[in-house]
């Protein structure tokens, strides 16, 4: 068995992020020489959707829809050629999910809110194009910190894309409103036999300089 156990694989996810951001820093830091400086920012994302998808849905398995999310980041951009950007940073991710039990008529059918949190690394590009546009896409590597509900781990690798309205202020600073969709456990590192996966798609807001 690859994984024996969930410490096991939460200390490899947690190796695996810090190597990530060790290795952005380390590739930023060559190409400053050639590409000028970064910038860090905050950004806010809600708004939207969330949707627990099962590509095999079980039968008679009780449902799961999802109530609300908000997600917290901390986001570096670094110029690379041309209209490109590497992006990267850290997100904190809070899911809230209906759940129904399962079909079982001698027991309560009322529904429930549970929860779910996550920590996501995303590392993926930028390309600015037409002075207040840019498409953006990236891989994340995602930790599950906390469930309450019965959607398995989500703990593994995911990836997002959006389009997005900018606006460069003379100081150094940029807003931005970026519309997205996400999805996580694209490729999943839990030990769950029946594939899960959160969708995602909301609004971004942020702020960098």
């Amino acid at each position: 068995m690859f994984f024996k156990n969930g410490k096991i694989i939460k200390c490899q996810i947690i190796t695996a992020i810090v190597f990530i951001l060790i290795s952005g820093q380390v590739f930023a830091q060559n190409e400053s020489a050639k590409a000028g400086k970064g910038k860090i920012g905050l950004t806010f994302s809600s708004f939207g959707d969330i949707v627990v998808y099962e590509p095999e849905p079980l039968e008679g398995a009780g449902g799961r829809e999802g109530d609300y999310f908000y997600v917290v980041g901390l986001t570096y951009l670094k110029p690379l050629k041309g209209k490109l950007e590497l992006e990267t940073g850290i997100e904190f991710t809070r899911y809230g999910i209906i759940q129904t039990p399962a079909l079982y008529p001698p027991f309560d059918m009322t529904p429930s809110k549970k929860s779910i949190s996550m920590i996501s690394v995303p590392v993926g590009v930028r390309l600015n194009f037409l002075k207040y546009l840019f498409i953006n896409g990236a891989l994340l590597f995602d930790l599950e910190t906390s469930s309450s509900s019965s959607v398995n781990s989500q703990t593994g690798i995911g990836a997002m894309g959006g389009v997005a309205v900018k606006y460069d202020f003379h100081f150094g600073g940029s807003i931005f409103i970026n519309p997205y969709i996400k999805t996580h456990s694209l490729i999943s590192f839990g030990m769950d036999n029946h594939k899960q996966m959160l969708l995602e798609s909301g609004i971004r807001v942020g702020f960098s300089f």
